[in-house]
């Protein structure tokens, strides 16, 4: 457990790339992930591809090419930390210690979700409310005793409301592009030797979806973390038996 603690604490973490997309004084176009050279010419991202009305959406990507663009974006440091954890993995597994492919996955999870500081952004709701409840009181302040009371209350009720979409989009929404990123790297380095069966490929896509749709400002602020109680069983389960 020890290796796979030390491994989680900043290779293994993928962080969500910026990409640009420009052409270089040739008219070469270049696609990075980092900004381009100065004189370079911005140019549009292709649109994703589009869904006819009345067809299916298109099924998920397969496991070969998520395998192709998850490696594509890793450093150097971060295949080494991944091929090491692979290796830990596949001697768990070898000598059946459940307890340690469990252990890796809560690791990587809690570091996908609190890993760069993102913890401090949890701060940000009661900000917000303290902000507006002192906004309220301060113009509440030249108004008669039983119109104070609602003014200050509708305050406070406008700053959970603002509070709920600051949660959600500097933290729910980062998170579950992390957690959606190093499980599906953590589905390629499973230390089984073999792709996971199609129904846990399906179920985790199912998971990582039911994430992204609670991270909308719109949904409940508990909706959030029951998800992630759900991945991190369902994930559990597919890593002790791929």
């Amino acid at each position: 457990m020890t290796l796979a603690a030390g491994l989680f604490a900043l290779a293994l973490l993928v962080q969500p790339n910026q990409v640009y997309h420009w052409r270089d004084a040739q008219g070469q176009p270049h696609v990075t992930n980092t900004p381009p050279p100065p004189g370079a010419e911005m140019v549009e991202a292709p649109p994703p591809p589009a869904v006819e009305p009345g067809h299916p959406e298109p099924p998920f990507r397969s496991l070969a090419s998520r395998a192709d663009r998850r490696k594509g974006i890793l450093s150097a440091a971060q295949k080494a930390a991944w091929t090491a954890l692979e290796a830990h993995l596949a001697k768990a597994r070898s000598q059946n210690d459940r307890q340690t492919l469990e252990a890796v996955t809560d690791s990587l999870i809690d570091d996908s979700l609190w890993g760069g500081g993102l913890w401090a952004i949890t701060l940000l709701p009661a900000f917000s409310l303290a902000l507006l409840g002192l906004l309220g009181w301060w113009l509440a302040l030249g108004l008669k005793p039983g119109a104070q009371v609602p003014l200050v209350g509708g305050f406070l009720l406008l700053g959970l409301a603002f509070g709920q979409v600051l949660l959600a989009s500097f933290l729910y929404h980062p998170q579950a592009t992390r957690l959606r990123e190093n499980m599906e790297l953590l589905e390629l380095h499973t230390g089984s030797g073999k792709e996971l069966r199609p129904e846990n490929q399906a179920r985790l896509q199912r998971r990582y979806q039911a994430l992204e749709n609670a991270a909308d400002p719109l949904q409940p602020p508990w909706r959030f973390p029951a998800q992630v109680s759900a991945l991190r069983r369902d994930m559990k389960q597919v890593l002790v038996d791929p």
